[in-house]
C-alpha cells in the first residue's frame, strides 16, 4: 500500500499533521500559524462549498434547464440578480427585499413544518400508557410476534430460529436479522418500547413491573410539564406554582448540561481522531512508516515554537521602538 501513495498524496498527509499542530497552537495564544491555519480552513471550506453548490444546484436546476428549454428557470435567476441589485445602486436597495421576502417566508414555512412535527412526536411519546403490556421476544409464540409492529410471519421464524441458538438480548438484534427491508427496521426502532428484551420499561405479558422504569416515565412526564410551568408567564410565580416552575428550571438545566457534555464528548472525539491519524494509529502500518506522523508533528512542533518565538520577540521590539 505504502508504494501507492503518491508524492502528492505523502505532502497532503504532513500537510495536514502542520496544520493540526498550527491549530493548537491556539492553546498558548493567538499566534500567525494559527491565523494561517484558520484563514486556509474558511477559505478551502467556502471553495469547496461553492463548487458543492454550482455542481449539485446550479447547473442541475438552472443551466441545464435553460438548455432543455425550460424558461421557467429564468424566474429563480431574476430572483437571485435582484439580491445583487444594490452592488450596482444605493437605489436600487429595495428591489432586494422581494426575494428575501420569498426566502425568509419559504424557510419559515418550513421551520414551523418542522416544530410542528417534532412538537406532536414529543406530545405522542409523552401520552404513551406508563404500564403497557410488554412481549418478551425470547419467550413469546409465532402468533404473538406476528401480531408486533414491524414484525411479519417470516421474521418471526427467523427470530424463533435466532432465539434458539442464543437468546435475544436488545431489539437491535431483531433489526439485524434478514428478511427485514428499511421500511420494517424503521418501525422497529420507532417502536422499541413495544419490545421487551433490555428495552424493558413496564409491564410484561407475566404482570410483573419493572417499577424504575415507570418511575422513570413519570419523572419524564412531571419535568415535561414543569418545564412548560416555567415558561407559562400568565400566572405570578409565587407558592406552589413557583416551587413547581423552579422544578422545571432545574431539569431544564439538566438538560442543557446533556447537551453540552454531549458537544463536548464530539469535540474530544474529533481530538482523539486527529491523534491517532497524527500517529499513525488508524493507517495501515507500512502507510504509517512511509508518512512517519510522529516525526513530522515533533518537526511540526519545533517550527511553530521557533516562529512563536522570532514573532514575539519581534513585537517587542516593536513596542519597544
Amino acid at each position: 500500500m505504502a508504494d501507492l501513495v503518491s508524492t502528492a498524496d505523502l505532502l497532503g498527509y504532513w500537510l495536514g499533521i502542520f496544520l493540526t499542530i498550527c491549530i493548537l497552537s491556539f492553546l498558548y495564544k493567538d499566534n500567525p500559524f494559527y491565523k494561517f491555519a484558520e484563514h486556509l480552513f474558511v477559505g478551502v471550506s467556502i471553495g469547496y462549498v461553492i463548487i458543492q453548490q454550482y455542481y449539485s444546484v446550479l447547473e442541475p436546476k438552472l443551466v441545464d434547464r435553460l438548455g432543455d428549454g425550460s424558461w421557467l428557470a429564468l424566474v429563480p435567476l431574476a430572483l437571485v440578480c435582484m439580491l445583487f441589485a444594490k452592488l450596482a445602486s444605493r437605489r436600487l436597495a429595495w428591489v432586494a427585499r422581494f426575494p428575501l421576502a420569498f426566502v425568509v417566508g419559504l424557510y419559515a414555512g418550513f421551520a414551523i413544518k418542522t416544530v410542528q412535527s417534532d412538537l406532536g412526536a414529543q406530545m405522542a411519546e409523552s401520552m404513551k400508557d406508563l404500564d403497557e403490556i410488554k412481549v418478551n421476544l425470547n419467550s413469546a409464540s409465532e402468533e404473538e410476534l406476528s401480531r408486533l409492529p414491524g414484525i411479519s410471519e417470516p421474521v418471526a421464524k427467523a427470530i424463533i430460529e435466532r432465539r434458539a441458538q442464543v437468546p435475544l438480548a436488545s431489539v437491535d438484534e431483531v433489526a439485524g436479522l434478514p428478511g427485514l427491508n428499511q421500511t420494517q427496521r424503521d418501525i422497529l426502532g420507532e417502536e422499541r418500547g413495544a419490545l421487551i428484551g433490555l428495552d424493558a420499561r413496564a409491564a410484561t405479558s407475566d404482570g410483573e413491573r419493572d417499577w424504575f422504569g415507570i418511575f422513570s416515565d413519570l419523572l419524564l412526564l412531571c419535568g415535561l410539564l414543569a418545564s412548560l410551568i416555567y415558561f407559562y408567564f400568565s400566572i405570578e410565580q409565587k407558592g406552589a406554582v413557583g416551587k413547581v416552575s423552579r422544578f422545571g428550571v432545574w431539569i431544564l438545566m439538566i438538560g442543557f448540561g446533556a447537551s453540552f457534555g454531549y458537544a463536548v464528548q464530539g469535540r474530544l472525539a474529533l481530538a482523539i481522531g486527529r491523534a491517532m491519524d497524527v500517529l499513525g494509529k488508524d493507517k495501515d502500518p507500512l502507510l504509517a512508516e512511509r508518512i512517519h506522523g510522529p516525526l513530522v508533528g515533533c518537526l511540526s512542533i519545533a517550527i511553530i515554537v521557533i516562529g512563536i518565538a522570532l514573532w514575539e520577540r519581534r513585537a517587542r521590539r516593536g513596542r519597544v521602538d
